[in-house]
């Protein structure tokens, strides 16, 4: 849900040119790590993608402004103006990957991907794996350990990542429609995108716009699961992932997920998974 409306005037916002960045400029791709501080207004004449790897930002972007959890990938295209600010003053960090846009579209291209359906419509953003967060994790350590040792082959390491991460919402965006009907394709994206992370069924139903006993059967024919089935694997996944990278109070997370008491958090996360969440942290 979009927190507020906010308003700018991009005549009098900075634009950020690939030109002045070293290794866009010479490998088409870049990589870099922004802490805590809040980023100005800007837009850039390359592609962004930006994780949040800790605490929850304040993500302004053309004009809506929406509250994006940890482990949110997100796409900026050229000429689209935004801003990044820690949440409730609280710190974040997110790690930036840039690709001039010949390099992005070639990229999409050795992916079989058309860019226009991947930069299309309403912004690009999805839900990191806890493999997808070890991955992108992994892949900084490295370009890390060849800066430090002055070493060459980080632009090697940034491609890799601009690929997985293209790849990843590429399926995120696209693919599900191929299967569904475009009306339960919104309804989907709603349900997996981070601001709807407290959903319950009633919620679901409402996108919809059809009676509990017809979205029930829509998803038990489209996805093999109830509503509620659906919403609560969202959810364990969410939660599985911040117990094992974050140290995010399970009572916060519960709250996160919109669960009305930690008891029945514990009851239906050791219902998913086998172990209490405090376990699963601990192993």
């Amino acid at each position: 849900m979009d927190i507020k409306s906010a308003s700018y005037n991009k005549n009098f916002v900075c634009m950020v040119d690939y030109l002045n960045n070293f290794d866009l400029k010479s490998n088409g791709v870049s990589f870099h790590w922004w802490s805590s501080e809040p980023t100005s207004m800007h837009y850039h004449n390359f592609y962004e993608f930006f994780i949040v790897m800790q605490g929850s930002v304040i993500h302004e972007i053309n004009g809506e402004v929406h509250k994006l959890p940890k482990y949110t990938l997100h796409l900026i295209r050229p000429e689209d103006c935004h801003r990044i600010i820690p949440a409730d003053s609280k710190s974040c960090i997110h790690m930036n990957l840039c690709a001039v846009e010949e390099k992005f579209k070639a990229v999409c291209s050795a992916l079989n991907i058309n860019p226009d359906e991947l930069t299309s419509g309403k912004n690009a953003k999805a839900l990191l794996t806890v493999d997808e967060v070890e991955f992108f994790t992994k892949q900084a350590e490295r370009i890390s350990m060849l800066s430090h040792n002055n070493e060459k082959g980080s632009d090697v390491i940034m491609c890799e990542m601009l690929s997985q991460a293209i790849a990843i919402l590429y399926k995120s965006k696209i693919f599900s429609q191929l299967k569904y009907p475009l009306w339960f394709t919104e309804v989907l994206e709603k349900i997996h995108s981070p601001e709807f992370l407290s959903c319950n069924a009633a919620d679901v139903y409402k996108l919809g716009g059809f009676s509990p006993p017809v979205m029930i059967s829509y998803f038990k024919k489209y996805t093999g699961k109830t509503v509620s089935e659906y919403i609560r694997e969202v959810k364990i996944n969410y939660a599985c992932r911040s117990l094992k990278d974050s140290d995010i109070s399970i009572l916060e997370l519960s709250n996160i997920l919109g669960y009305a008491s930690l008891s029945h958090f514990n009851r239906v996360f050791k219902e998913s998974v086998g172990i209490t969440p405090a376990a699963y942290r601990k192993k």
